[in-house]
């Protein structure tokens, strides 16, 4: 009998709000699937952008910066034979639950099924009950892939909690998910069902950041009032106009670089920089086929998640253009060998339209991670924004030292190289119409990412 697969992304989690030290949200159900399961506790993401994350994910490629230039006028996993694809041949029911603006570049069309939810929507007010009604409906085998969006930016509560901080808000979201996932796993299966959970990126929220307070009274239920009649995009506008000024106030208490940056950062800012805070994420697999397991700490990248499913189920891989390997010889303690990880922070593209510009002076970036050394630098040229961190003995990315190891750049540079000149052949991509242009930039507008 062919296993259920369960596939949650939870977009914008930091990966170590819920694992190790620095774990600050309480996530007792995801717990239970880590002692139960195997964790990658140095998991790599390949961007900082949902919709470029999710191509290498379901497609298993990373995304070489030259490609960056065209993402967005391209259909997300349009690829003939993506994944999903691969599933849908051998018998998978696929269904998705997503925010509508994941759908409109092409994703939609590759599922039997989807429930889409407005950017408004979260955990709290029905979505829930939806994901619940399409459980019911599934027949065997099925996969499902769960996107939530309740930590994005700007991270939105219930309105008797619209007081709390940034950093409250955050771990208050991820409790409400991990509950959710809770009451999902009641529903199905636990050994006939495989289980991923994973995010797309991380975020720069810090857990000294707060906003500036006020106390729960007339005045915030007043606010609240007017906040709904706002626009979301101005709504947006004015919550990072907030979050900046609130981050700056906080950083002035910090003396530690690293809780600086994450202070005064955005995703969606200029130079934002590739650091872990942003590109590492949770991995982990449970359920069917895994075994508990310690902590694995070997690099890994999201582009292994569909390989490393594919030979768990028992699916034959065909599909020999991509980067990603499966993570099996891991999960059965046997050796297996870290890539380095191509990584970008391309801006999207400089003009989608004639009409809507992205952020003129942002600055696309490209690197390599390995195990040890994490560098990147601009796109078009070598010798600007140029960062070096020494993995091992600066985890946090605190000094800069493309200076001081000039070898290491290097050696770094030549690997960039080497998979751009070894690059799989580009596969055939469906081009966006007028109208799902339109949508993609109204909806880039409303999440902040375009002027």
């Amino acid at each position: 009998m062919k296993p259920n697969i369960l596939f949650i992304v939870i977009d914008s989690l930091r990966a170590d709000r819920i694992f190790g030290e620095q774990k600050t949200a309480s996530s007792p159900t995801i717990d239970s699937l880590i002692k139960r399961g195997t964790y990658f506790s140095n998991a790599i993401t390949t961007n900082q952008y949902t919709s470029q994350v999710l191509q290498s994910i379901f497609t298993g490629r990373f995304l070489l910066d030259d490609e960056m230039t065209k993402n967005y006028s391209t259909k997300t996993n349009s690829l003939s034979n993506s994944f999903l694809s691969f599933l849908k041949k051998d018998g998978y029911y696929t269904c998705a639950t997503c925010q509508e603006d994941v759908f409109i570049q092409g994703f939609k069309e590759k599922f039997d099924d989807d429930t889409t939810f407005k950017g408004e929507e979260n955990s709290y007010n029905g979505l829930k009950e939806r994901i619940f009604k399409k459980l019911d409906s599934f027949t065997d085998p099925w996969f499902y892939y769960i996107h939530f969006e309740d930590l994005h930016s700007p991270c939105v509560v219930p309105e008797e909690l619209g007081h709390l901080k940034l950093t409250e808000r955050y771990d208050r979201n991820i409790s409400e998910i991990d509950s959710l996932i809770g009451k999902i796993l009641k529903k199905i299966n636990l050994d006939e069902t495989l289980i991923v959970l994973t995010a797309d990126h991380g975020e720069y929220v810090s857990p000294i950041q707060g906003q500036l307070n006020e106390p729960i009274n007339t005045k915030v239920h007043i606010k609240n009032a007017i906040k709904k009649i706002i626009p979301r995009s101005i709504l947006m506008e004015l919550h990072d106009k907030k979050r900046t000024l609130s981050g700056k106030i906080s950083a002035t208490k910090t003396s530690k670089l690293h809780e600086k940056r994450i202070l005064t950062n955005r995703r969606q800012m200029p130079d934002k920089g590739l650091f872990d805070d942003i590109i590492r994420i949770p991995l982990l697999f449970s359920g069917y086929g895994i075994n508990s397991m310690p902590i694995i700490n070997k690099q890994v990248c999201n582009i292994d998640i569909f390989p490393t499913i594919f030979e768990l189920i028992g699916i034959r891989n065909t599909i020999t253009n991509i980067h990603g390997r499966s993570l099996v010889p891991l999960l059965k303690d046997k050796d297996f060998n870290s890539i380095s990880i191509y990584i970008t922070s391309s801006a999207m593209i400089k003009e989608l339209r004639l009409t809507v510009k992205i952020h003129e002076t942002s600055i696309p970036l490209v690197g390599i991670r390995t195990q040890n050394f994490k560098y990147f630098r601009s796109t078009k040229d070598q010798k600007v924004d140029v960062h070096l961190y020494d993995l091992t003995n600066d985890p946090l990315e605190d000094s800069n030292i493309a200076d001081k190891r000039s070898d290491v750049a290097a050696e770094m540079e030549l690997m960039i190289e080497k998979i751009k000149k070894d690059a799989i052949s580009s596969l055939d991509e469906e081009e966006l119409d007028e109208e799902e242009i339109k949508r993609v930039e109204k909806s880039l507008k409303k999440l902040g990412y375009i002027d």
